[in-house]
């Protein structure tokens, strides 16, 4: 049996990610009006990049007439088949896989391992799910789930819970993005485009302790401008690969739990 190196070099080399598609995730807080826009906006600029894009939609569940992950993970030669015909995205019904994948006892390395054998090497995953589904999917590997945000009322009041539950329980720190309506299509009365977004700063930084960052957005912007191309390239960045053996699985994931531990850790 081979040892594992010791050298300078050892750590660098944990840190090195195997190929194979890479997930990102996107936090459903019940804001659809704002989430919605900005996943079809970052699907099409994702595709627009090169990448097949899948949408495993944890918000929808499969059923017969419906078929989806669930399927996917049982039957591998529609899972085969699948594959022949890929569009540029394509979104997966994906609520009960994720909820069974969730269940006690579960094993990240060996969820994400299953997950990287649905898809395309060069491929992207989007898991689009609740804060309490995401936490033990991609939870302490360095994701940094978007998290979208308007001004609407009862988004801070979503958003801060989802945003509590991301950083306690799973260390990840999300990308905020303040969806900007037109100035034109606010209605009087509603509060400042921006509210919602420095609301929801202020409550992290008060009650979390946490130095929240939120990016602005205009609604009505194309999914190809330079500011979604720049958002797609940076979840890219923290973007884990779905690559390699449960074992390589297992110890990229302890490197990435480490490293983003002390990032949390030093930013408070």
């Amino acid at each position: 049996m081979h040892e594992s190196p010791i050298n300078q070099a050892a750590g660098l080399q944990g840190l090195v990610q195997p190929c194979g598609p890479r997930i990102m995730a996107m936090v459903n807080h019940g804001d659809e009006s704002a989430e919605l826009p900005l996943l079809w906006r970052l699907c099409w600029t994702l595709a627009d990049l090169g990448y097949t894009v899948t949408v495993l939609d944890a918000t929808t569940f499969e059923t017969e007439s419906n078929p989806g992950l669930d399927q996917l993970l049982e039957n591998s030669y529609w899972q085969n088949e699948a594959r022949a015909e890929t569009p540029a995205w394509t979104v997966v019904p994906s609520g009960k896989a994720i909820q069974n994948l969730c269940t006690p006892p579960s094993n990240q390395a060996h969820n994400l391992r299953r997950l990287g054998q649905l898809f395309a090497r060069d491929s992207v995953v989007i898991l689009y799910s609740r804060a309490e589904w995401l936490v033990p999917m991609v939870g302490h590997c360095g994701v940094a789930p978007l998290l979208a945000v308007s001004p609407v009322k009862a988004s801070l009041l979503t958003s801060y819970r989802a945003l509590k539950r991301l950083l306690i329980n799973g260390r990840l720190e999300p990308t905020i993005v303040n969806m900007v309506p037109p100035s034109h299509d606010t209605p009087s009365g509603m509060p400042n485009a921006s509210a919602g977004a420095a609301s929801l700063v202020e409550c992290a930084r008060n009650f979390l302790n946490y130095d929240a960052k939120a990016i602005n957005l205009p609604a009505s912007e194309e999914h190809a401008s330079g500011a979604m191309q720049r958002l797609a390239l940076r979840l890219m960045e923290s973007a884990v690969s779905l690559g390699g053996d449960s074992a390589t699985m297992g110890q990229l994931l302890a490197s990435k739990h480490l490293t983003g531990m002390d990032r949390f850790a030093g930013s408070h």
